[in-house]
């Protein structure tokens, strides 16, 4: 688990600099994820991470979060 949210916590932070919103999501039900996502029965979906943009155009992109070099 701890690999999972390393990876999880440096995909979002790369999208935020690039000014694309994440959302993470725990999956409960493994059966609904396995007919949705098409991964075989021998596999676990643990976590999810969405990615997208705003929906219009001329929508105020993430505010960039002040960071020292």
């Amino acid at each position: 688990m701890w690999d999972l949210g390393r990876a999880a916590q440096n995909m979002t932070l790369a999208a935020w600099e690039l000014g694309v919103g994440s959302v993470p999501a725990t999956v409960y039900n493994q059966d609904l994820a396995r007919g949705l996502l098409g991964y075989p029965a021998d596999r676990w979906c643990e976590f999810l991470l969405s990615f997208g943009l705003p929906a219009q155009a001329g929508s105020p992109r993430l505010a960039q979060a002040s960071r020292r070099s």
